[in-house]
């Protein structure tokens, strides 16, 4: 029982430790594909993508002023939602990348006992 005990008092550092880990793979995935996808005049909207991570989080935004109207549209102009479609184009490999988290935490605790 207390070796028990002792691996799963592990599961909370091994979650936030695997689940940190599939953020930051699925972030830069949906990155690499976003400026693949993103629209190029000059490549400043490209080259501008800046992705943070954080505990637990992981942002990922275009940094150039005009990001948003190419992105969304506008009056004149028609949307190109290259980081939308990013996203849901690595929804698959996103939810695989968790899985294997998770997998990989109880495989962990599983080694201590």
């Amino acid at each position: 029982m207390p070796e028990i005990r002792a691996a799963f008092s592990q599961a909370p550092a091994l979650t936030v430790k695997h689940l940190n880990r599939a953020i930051q793979r699925s972030m830069l995935q949906i990155e690499r594909d976003s400026k693949l996808k993103t629209p190029v005049d000059t490549g400043f909207l490209r080259a501008s993508h800046r992705t943070l991570f954080t505990q637990l989080r992981g942002e990922l935004e275009p940094r150039a002023d005009y990001a948003i109207y190419v992105h969304e549209g506008a009056r004149y102009m028609k949307s190109r939602p290259f980081l939308f479609d990013a996203v849901n184009e690595n929804e698959r490999f996103v939810q695989q990348e968790f899985e294997k988290a998770v997998q990989n935490v109880l495989d962990d605790i599983a080694r201590w006992v």
